[in-house]
């Protein structure tokens, strides 16, 4: 009699599980789904014929970045040349902190104005060593390759290093955290300034909180720092190092908030980009004390998981 309990214990434990496993694995592909859907919607409603081909390159790609995000981009790049004439005749780049297999990165190349205009790659890839905490594992030769056929399938042809990479793109491999801001983008009469800036380092604290100062360094006085994950639940070092960077006297402030991102720019410039966001905004909200414009909220923030299969392109 004793063991009934014990064995009708071990068949519920064993139903939870089994539950618990159809339950992930339905919210899986659910939010597969959802992805598949925002992806064709995305595309089918962009903006211009150049938007759809980017979307549609970048569906191949994989990684954590909603497609709707391309327009945002854009946006920014839009008030950079309109309001502050950016990117015209001053020599910059656009920059990104952990580029994983390219996906995000991509999207901001598709921004270059001028043949002269650099785009700058940073990650670890294959040092895994410096990804302190396993937030994304990059591979050198699988974002070369998507940065070849991306280039062809938006721009044709491009013309490519002795290691295949685009000639416009400089890939620095190592960890963000020890490089200064010569190591980016150079010092003296050579120095050029980054005009946007994505953070999507290792999501400790310690980490957001240098690669944003690192940002900073490196960003023109009109430029904009883009930082990920920032209301991820797995990943709360991205929330609270972005909080230690604004109570230490960090010289941008966030203006929108969507897709998974938090967009910064200097306080004066705040006002421009959120007027040039209040047509697609769901909302107005204050994050830590700054007033944002607050975009939807796509696939991302009903599967945080990182799990393969969500993460595949899809």
């Amino acid at each position: 009699m004793s063991s009934c309990p014990r064995v009708v214990s071990a068949r519920a434990r064993t139903a939870t599980a089994r539950a618990s496993s159809s339950f992930d694995d339905t919210k899986v592909r659910s939010a597969a789904e959802r992805r598949r859907n925002e992806h064709a919607a995305s595309c089918a409603s962009a903006a211009s014929e150049r938007t759809r081909r980017v979307m549609e390159a970048l569906t191949s790609v994989s990684g954590f970045f909603e497609l709707g995000c391309v327009e945002a981009y854009e946006t920014i790049d839009r008030v950079q040349r309109d309001a502050f004439g950016l990117g015209t005749a001053e020599r910059t780049a656009l920059c990104e902190i952990g580029v994983y297999h390219g996906r995000s990165f991509l999207a901001l190349t598709a921004l270059r104005r001028r043949e002269e205009e650099r785009c700058i790659a940073i990650d670890c890839f294959e040092e895994q060593d410096f990804n302190v905490d396993e937030s994304g594992r990059g591979n050198l030769r699988k974002f070369t390759k998507n940065c070849r056929k991306f280039c062809a399938d938006v721009d044709g042809w491009t013309p490519t290093d002795e290691n295949g990479v685009p000639s416009f793109i400089k890939v620095i491999q190592g960890n963000s955290t020890d490089l200064k801001p010569r190591d980016v983008v150079g010092d003296g009469a050579d120095a050029i300034d980054v005009r946007i800036f994505s953070v999507d380092g290792s999501h400790t604290a310690e980490c957001t909180l240098a690669d944003l100062r690192l940002a900073e360094s490196c960003s023109h006085a009109h430029g904009v720092i883009i930082l990920d994950d920032c209301f991820n639940p797995d990943w709360p070092g991205c929330i609270s190092g972005l909080g230690q960077y604004l109570a230490q006297g960090g010289t941008r402030v966030p203006f929108c908030i969507g897709h998974n991102k938090v967009f910064l720019s200097a306080v004066e410039d705040a006002p421009a980009f959120r007027h040039a966001f209040a047509t697609s905004a769901r909302k107005n909200a204050h994050l830590f004390g700054h007033e944002c414009v607050v975009l939807k909220h796509g696939w991302i923030a009903t599967f945080h998981a990182n799990d393969d299969v969500a993460v595949r392109a899809v």
